[in-house]
């Protein structure tokens, strides 16, 4: 598997290559980096960008986890979207069964020639950036998809992750997309079951000799990697966190977080590297 981080990190490096400015993939509708991905393009490093979080970076990390994740879940096609220092990005959503995996994004450029940049430090690297085109939207959508999708579906959706064994039952593998989809929801073993075709006894049996756990703690290992991600990417309130990642209060959430981690949310965040966009 790790040649195929390096295998994506060389197809996103191509595309730049190619098109003469940065592309770089973040996972999930909350834009998180992937540190297995190298550097330049798991994050936005160009002269542009290192000029304004000198001063802004706060406000960068603003922008990625939070006005693009809105975006991301009400725009399926790709878009283009301006950020607080004045440049435009083009974002190119990669979707399954109508959830966000992840999402590339291409630039930045300065939305039309006469656009000023918003930081003073970095109205030089803003003048240098490319102008934007409305013909590169579908031709730059068409590259990312050729290029990259393909990878993606391998490295986030057909990679077990969290389980001890390869899944052969197609019954099962449809239950546990639709859990990776909907594990933020108040998703129920009998409705899962029923989506299947196989009642709730028969269900439990086949889900746990697949998968090696229950159905329960399938769904619990989801909602913890999932919050544990956004507790080291991003700056949200630990009830909101617990809210997005399907537990229905926040003192549930921190006694399971403690129970499963080891530590609390807070001492987990407390611990993670500096954010960065």
């Amino acid at each position: 598997m790790p040649d195929s981080f390096e295998e994506l990190s060389a197809r996103l490096e191509a595309v730049s290559t190619l098109t003469g400015n940065c592309c770089i993939w973040k996972v999930t509708e909350n834009c998180l980096t992937d540190l297995r991905l190298h550097l330049s393009h798991a994050r936005h490093v160009c002269p542009f960008c290192d000029a304004v979080k000198t001063v802004a970076l706060e406000r960068c990390v603003q922008h990625d986890t939070g006005c693009i994740a809105r975006e991301l879940r009400v725009r399926p096609e790709p878009f283009l979207l301006r950020c607080h220092a004045g440049a435009a990005e083009l974002l190119v959503p990669v979707r399954e069964d109508g959830r966000v995996i992840g999402v590339v994004m291409y630039g930045p450029f300065r939305p039309e020639e006469s656009a000023a940049g918003n930081y003073e430090c970095a109205e030089e690297a803003f003048r240098k950036l490319p102008v934007w085109q409305p013909e590169f939207r579908n031709a730059l959508a068409t590259l990312v998809r050729v290029a990259l999708h393909e990878l993606i579906d391998l490295l986030y959706l057909r990679s077990p992750e969290i389980l001890p064994c390869r899944i052969r039952d197609p019954r099962i593998v449809e239950a546990l997309e639709y859990l990776r989809g909907h594990y933020m929801e108040p998703v129920r073993l009998r409705n899962v079951a029923k989506k299947v075709s196989l009642s709730e006894s028969r269900f439990s049996h086949l889900f746990r000799l697949e998968c090696g756990l229950d159905f329960s703690s399938c769904l619990l290992e989801l909602r913890i990697r999932a919050a544990r991600q956004l507790l080291a990417g991003t700056d949200l309130a630990v009830g909101e966190i617990a809210a997005r990642c399907g537990f229905s209060n926040q003192n549930r959430f921190a006694t399971i977080f403690r129970r499963r981690t080891g530590v609390t949310a807070t001492e987990f965040r407390r611990n993670r590297p500096p954010l960065s966009v």
